[in-house]
């Protein structure tokens, strides 16, 4: 086991001993790669969930509370699922969630890791996992999304609303054209993508489309916009089951792009 490997698995037994015993737990859970170690390398964070008792929730938000070396925390944001992130003074980072297990049954997961279960956590779990994405993948959604975020990102730009044009041609545009490929294109490598977020490991099952994708993003917004739909012209074609033929006309024609693509 390596350095890194053996230092992940230390934390995660400290914080489970840490509850082990505390009355208002009913569960702790690690998600992600914290149930997955074997793909724990440096960057890795714990993602926990603990499952308190009803009405005693508020207990265990604050993170010093409940996870080890509170002393060493640096930086703790409360977020949704009435937990946060931590920030240690090593960088290390831990995500985590606190609910009754009532609230647990509205969560969604696909990888977990039962570390504490004193009634119904491990059946919830399972059930939890065995329910298809919160969003049910739609290719053709999505590369409707392509065009209207590019069109709409590129029309801030020029209107000089870079900023906000950047966040939707290099964030959501770019989200959802890999969440297209990874519906409807065979991956090149055998990573496991996140079924709640395709675009983790994305760059290890697509290699190809994710450089393609990286090197436009260090172009300005509409280059980078524009390379986005023709990359999508070029993965799925034009026409039915790819890019919107007439979408894709109004697009070009409203931002002045040469035609690119052929009706499939």
């Amino acid at each position: 086991m390596s350095d890194q490997r053996a230092a992940f698995e230390d934390f995660l037994t400290r914080a489970e001993s840490a509850v082990a015993e505390r009355d208002g737990v009913v569960g702790l859970v690690g998600m992600g790669s914290t149930a997955e170690r074997d793909r724990v390398d440096e960057w890795s964070d714990h993602d926990l969930a603990l499952i308190a008792r009803d009405g005693r929730q508020d207990e265990f938000r604050p993170a010093a509370t409940w996870l080890p070396d509170p002393e060493r925390i640096a930086v703790e944001v409360r977020e949704h699922h009435g937990g946060g992130k931590v920030v240690y003074d090593d960088g290390h980072v831990v995500e985590y969630g606190v609910a009754s297990l009532g609230e647990l049954e509205g969560w969604a997961a696909n990888a977990y890791d039962v570390r504490i279960d004193r009634g119904g956590v491990a059946e919830t779990m399972a059930t939890l996992a065995a329910r298809p994405a919160p969003v049910p993948p739609d290719p053709d959604r999505d590369l409707g999304l392509v065009l209207a975020l590019a069109l709409i990102g590129v029309g801030r730009a020029r209107r000089g609303e870079r900023l906000s044009a950047s966040t939707l041609v290099r964030g959501a545009a770019v989200e959802a054209l890999t969440r297209a490929v990874a519906a409807r294109v065979a991956p090149e490598h055998g990573a496991r993508l996140d079924s709640l977020d395709p675009t983790r490991r994305f760059d290890s099952a697509y290699p190809s489309v994710a450089a393609r994708i990286e090197a436009l993003l260090a172009s300005p917004v509409e280059p980078c916009a524009r390379g986005l739909v023709e990359l999508a012209v070029e993965i799925f074609g034009v026409g039915d089951a790819g890019v919107p033929s007439r979408g894709l006309t109004a697009v070009q024609r409203r931002l002045g792009w040469a035609p690119v693509g052929t009706i499939a």
